[in-house]
């Protein structure tokens, strides 16, 4: 993946320019550079030259967009169509990356998008989890489902070198009456952990992940 200012605030501005009110590609750099989690573009290239760092932008798997940072940088700068603008920064930026990054925009949108259906995966492939489901006379042939919400989690554009997100969800099961199975509990309490190495603010890759899961005994306190 290469990622260039310069070349996104280009296309940003061709996308602008038939409302006739497009801002400088100087100003555009910087609204990219605060979607990619910098307060400005001088601060973007500054960490881009540190040689010091185990990773750079251009090392990302995924990119995740700060959108409010970016229309807050925009109206700091005198930007006033701030929404069209920022809309066609993310969409150079998308352009500019191509197909092998995955970008999001915002944590919600990272979480709803890709990493609750990466957890499943996970889940699903965890030996813990396994061994769990190995306690239960229940048939789990549908997936685990992990919460709606997206968890609360450490800022991610300020953490500089690692980020990870967890979330908690179930998994249940089903009996077949007719195979004489006694029950001892259909729904396993699932837990998975996506970590991440950073690659420049925005950036991630994902260096491990885990899942785990014990039996609800719940249902042994129904009357």
């Amino acid at each position: 993946m290469t990622i260039s200012v310069t070349t996104a605030a280009y296309a940003a501005s061709r996308t602008l320019a038939p409302s006739g009110q497009t801002p400088t590609r100087s100003q555009l750099g910087e609204v990219i550079a605060a979607l990619l989690g910098y307060q400005t573009f001088a601060a973007l290239g500054i960490e881009e030259a540190n040689t010091t760092l185990p990773h750079h932008l251009d090392d990302a798997e995924i990119l995740v967009l700060d959108k409010p940072a970016a229309a807050k940088r925009a109206a700091a700068i005198g930007i006033s169509n701030i929404p069209a603008v920022v809309q066609a920064c993310i969409d150079a930026i998308r352009r500019t990356v191509g197909s092998d990054v995955s970008v999001f925009v915002g944590v919600d949108d990272f979480y709803d998008s890709y990493a609750r259906e990466r957890m499943v995966q996970v889940a699903i492939s965890s030996d813990e989890v396994s061994g769990a489901m190995a306690g239960s006379n229940a048939i789990f042939d549908d997936d685990p489902e992990f919460q709606v919400e997206t968890p609360n989690t450490h800022n991610l554009w300020q953490a500089r070198t690692a980020w990870t997100i967890e979330a908690d969800g179930e998994w249940v099961g089903s009996y077949d009456t007719d195979a004489g199975r006694i029950f001892n509990g259909d729904t396993l309490n699932c837990s998975a952990k996506l970590s991440y190495e950073k690659a420049g603010r925005s950036g991630l890759i994902e260096s491990y992940s885990e899942a785990y899961a014990h039996m609800d005994d719940s249902w042994g306190d129904e009357d």
